[in-house]
C-alpha cells in the first residue's frame, strides 16, 4: 500500500506486531487533514477562518451564526421532488439566472448525487438542524465530513471546542463517501454557497481550485501535541453507534497534525524476492522500497492531470504521469536498483563447438553405417553367425539411435528436439544393450548346462520376445513422460558481468530441455546404470565360455566405456546450473559420439 494515514495507526501496529507488514517507511509526501472554507466565504466573513471567530459569541450567537452560514447541501433527487415545480422536466434556473437541474435524474446513482457537470449543479438548504429560532440552543450549521474509516477527528474537534456543526451525510455521525464530498464542494463553488469542508492535503481537488475564488482556506484550530495525538479517537471509536465514543475526550481534539504518509509492505515480499535467484530476481522491492514522492512533486502531477482536460478520469491522468516521469527521468533514477536496468543477450547455437559436434555425429552415422552393410554382406562368416546377426542388427540399429540422439542435442532446442533426443539416446542404449546382455545370458545358461552334461534347447523365439518386452516397456516408459510431463525448452539465465549501455548488467539466456519434475530423467539414468550393472555380472559369468563363442572381453571394454560416459552425462546433469546450458549439450553429444566410436 502506497499510501497509509495516521488515523489508521493503530491498524497498522497491530499488522506490524502480527507480522503481516515490515516496518514502515515514508512515502516522502507528508498529509495533512484540516478544516476548509472556500476564499469567497472568507472574504465574506473573516472571523470564520479559524475557530476563535466560530467561537466569539454566546453558544446561542455561535450556533446562529454557523447555522445560518453554512446551510445543507441537497441531492439531485431531492431538488427534483421539493424545489422545481415540475420535477425537473424543464430546465430550473436560479434568481441569478444559473442553471441548477437541466433534467431529473436518470437512474438510482443519479438521484443521490449532489452535482453532476452540466446537469445538475447543486442546491444548498436550511433544515430543521439549520432553525435556530424553533432550536436555538440545538441549532448548527452544516460540515462536511469524510466516513468514519479515514483519519477525521472532525466530531471531537468541533464538540470540545464549541464550533456547533454537525454532518448530514449518510454514513456513521453523517459522513459523507469521498466522491460526494468533491460533488459538494463542486456544487458550493458554482451556487457560491458557503460550506465547511474537511478535507486533506495533498490532493487533486485542492489543486483545481488554486488561483480561483473558491480556493481553499484552512481554517485555524488549536495547535497538535504530542499528548492530543495520543489522545485522538480510534477508528473503533469514529465508527461507533454510541455518540459518546465518538466525541472522545477533550485532549484528543487539537488541529490534525502534519505527518509522512507510510508506504506498507508485506511481510512475505522480501522473502519471495529474494529467495529467487539472481538473475531471475524481479527490481520491485527495491524500487518500492526505495521511492519516494514529495508534495511539491505530487501536486505538479495533479496540476497537469487537471489542466489537460480532456478524459480526466482516465486518460489524463496516465498522460500526467508520463510527461513527468519523462521531464524528471535523471531523479527518478537514483531509485532504480542496483544493476539495473538490466537486458538479455539470448547465447546463440552458433559456437564452433556445436558444429563439431554435429559434424562428429555425423560421421557416426557414416560408420554405423558402413559397418551395417558389412555384417550384412559378411553374415554367412563364421565369426558373424557365431555373433548372431539379428542381435547385430539391433545392436547396430541402437548405435544408430545414439548417434541420432547425439546430432539433435547440439541443435537449437524445441519442445520437438527435446522430447525425440531422449527418446533416441534411450531406446539406443536399450536396443544396444538388452539384446548383448539377453545372449550373454543364454549362452551363459548353455555353458552351465555343459559343464554338467545337461542338455538344453535355446529358444530363439523366447529370446527376440524377451529383447521385445523389454523394449516395449522402455518404449511404455517414455509415452507416459512424453505424455504426463513432456520434455520442452526451457530457459537458463545467468547474471554476467558484461554491462549494457545504460550500466545495467546483461543477463545471458540459454536454452535447455527439462521436464518439470527432474524424477523423469533420474529414472532414465538409473535404468542405463542397471544394464550396465547386469552387463558387468554376465561379462564376469561367461568369463570361462568357449573363446568362439565367449564376449566377455568386448562386453567388458563396451560396459567400461558406456560406464564413463554415463558417469560423465550425470555430473553435467547434476551441475547444469553452473554449465552454459548450450556448451553442456556440445559435451553431451562429443560423449555420446566417443561411446558409439568405442562400441564400433
Amino acid at each position: 500500500m502506497p499510501e497509509a494515514w495516521n488515523g489508521q495507526k493503530e491498524k497498522i501496529a497491530y499488522a506490524k506486531q502480527e507480522g503481516v507488514i515490515e516496518p514502515t517507511t515514508g512515502s516522502g509526501g507528508v498529509g495533512k487533514y484540516s478544516w476548509y472554507i472556500p476564499r469567497f466565504t472568507a472574504i465574506r466573513d473573516p472571523k470564520l477562518t479559524s475557530y476563535f471567530g466560530m467561537t466569539a459569541g454566546s453558544e446561542i450567537e455561535n450556533r446562529r451564526l454557523m447555522a445560518d452560514t453554512f446551510l445543507r447541501p441537497k441531492t439531485w433527487q431531492y431538488f427534483c421532488d421539493e424545489v422545481s415545480l415540475d420535477n425537473c422536466t424543464t430546465p430550473y434556473y436560479d434568481d441569478q439566472g444559473r442553471l441548477i437541474a437541466a433534467r431529473p435524474p436518470s437512474d438510482e446513482s443519479e438521484k443521490v448525487q449532489y452535482f453532476s457537470a452540466d446537469f445538475y449543479h447543486g442546491h444548498f438548504a436550511a433544515t430543521e438542524d439549520n432553525d435556530c429560532d424553533a432550536n436555538p440552543l440545538t441549532c448548527n450549521g452544516h460540515v462536511a465530513n469524510v466516513q468514519c474509516d479515514l483519519s477525521t477527528f472532525a466530531i471531537p474537534q468541533a464538540h470540545y471546542l464549541g464550533i456547533p456543526v454537525k454532518g448530514s451525510g449518510t454514513g456513521i455521525a453523517g459522513g459523507y463517501p469521498l466522491a460526494r464530498m468533491v460533488e459538494i464542494y463542486n456544487a458550493a463553488n458554482y451556487t457560491k454557497s458557503n460550506v465547511l469542508f474537511y478535507w486533506y492535503t495533498p490532493d487533486t481537488t485542492v489543486q483545481e481550485f488554486i488561483g480561483t475564488d473558491a480556493e481553499f482556506q484552512r481554517v485555524l484550530l488549536p495547535p497538535s501535541t504530542t499528548k492530543c495525538t495520543e489522545s485522538r479517537v480510534t477508528e473503533e471509536q469514529r465508527c461507533s453507534e454510541n455518540p459518546a465514543d465518538r466525541i472522545g475526550i477533550e485532549q484528543g481534539s487539537c488541529d490534525a497534525e502534519a505527518h509522512s504518509y507510510q508506504k506498507l509492505i508485506v511481510s512475505n515480499m522480501y522473502s519471495n524476492t529474494y529467495e529467487v535467484e539472481e538473475s531471475m530476481r524481479s527490481p520491485a522491492y527495491d524500487a518500492i522500497k526505495s521511492i519516494k514522492l514529495s508534495d511539491l512533486e505530487l501536486e505538479e502531477i495533479f496540476l497537469r492531470w487537471y489542466e489537460r482536460n480532456t478524459d480526466r478520469w482516465n486518460y489524463d491522468a496516465r498522460e500526467a504521469v508520463c510527461m513527468w516521469v519523462g521531464e524528471h527521468i535523471d531523479s527518478l533514477q537514483s531509485f532504480v536498483p542496483h544493476s539495473h536496468p538490466r537486458s538479455f543477450r539470448v547465447e546463440e547455437y552458433k559456437h564452433p563447438a556445436l558444429y563439431g559436434a554435429i559434424i562428429v555425429a555425423a560421421i557416426c552415422i557414416i560408420l554405423v553405417v558402413v559397418v551395417s552393410v558389412a555384417t550384412f554382406y559378411y553374415r554367412k562368416t563364421k565369426v558373424i553367425r557365431y555373433a548372431q546377426p539379428i542381435f547385430l542388427y539391433l545392436l547396430l540399429v541402437g548405435l544408430l539411435f545414439l548417434c541420432i540422439g547425439a546430432t539433435l542435442l547440439p541443435a537449437m532446442p524445441s519442445q520437438g528436439t527435446c522430447i525425440a533426443t531422449q527418446w533416441f539416446i534411450l531406446l539406443g542404449y536399450s536396443l544396444e544393450l538388452v539384446p548383448l546382455i539377453v545372449k550373454v545370458a543364454a549362452l551363459n545358461t548353455l555353458h552351465q548346462h555343459a559343464r554338467k552334461f545337461k542338455r538344453v534347447k535355446l529358444e530363439f523365439k523366447k529370446l527376440y520376445m524377451t529383447v521385445g518386452v523389454i523394449i516395449a516397456a522402455v518404449t511404455i516408459f517414455l509415452l507416459i513422460w512424453t505424455v504426463m510431463d513432456p520434455l520442452s525448452r526451457q530457459s537458463n539465465q545467468k547474471l554476467t558481468n558484461d554491462l549494457n549501455e545504460d550500466n545495467g548488467q546483461i543477463i545471458a539466456i540459454n536454452y535447455s530441455c527439462a521436464s518439470d519434475s527432474p524424477v523423469w530423467l533420474a529414472c532414465a539414468y538409473i535404468y542405463q546404470f542397471l544394464l550396465l550393472v547386469s552387463s558387468t555380472v554376465l561379462a564376469f559369468q561367461s568369463r570361462k565360455v568357449k573363446q568362439e563363442f565367449n564376449e566377455s572381453n568386448s562386453l567388458v571394454f563396451v560396459i567400461y566405456a558406456h560406464s564413463v560416459v554415463l558417469l560423465l552425462r550425470i555430473v553435467l546433469w547434476l551441475f547444469r546450473s553452473s554449465i552454459q546450458a548450450n556448451y553442456a549439450m556440445a559435451i553431451t553429444s562429443y560423449l555420446l559420439s566417443m561411446d558409439i566410436f568405442l562400441t564400433l
